[in-house]
């Protein structure tokens, strides 16, 4: 996601983690998934 500026980077896409770099791998469903916060909202339709 980003915001008034453009990327060639697609979400979809997961970058880093080579070997043991320690870095891990970012970007993606499963880190999309890993830094969220599930949150139920209910609105009344009067």
């Amino acid at each position: 996601l980003s915001i008034n500026s453009s990327s060639s980077e697609h979400i979809e896409a997961p970058f880093g983690g080579v070997k043991q770099s320690g870095i891990g791998r970012e970007q993606g469903m499963a880190a999309l998934e890993h830094y969220s916060e599930y949150k139920s909202v209910f609105i009344a339709d009067d």
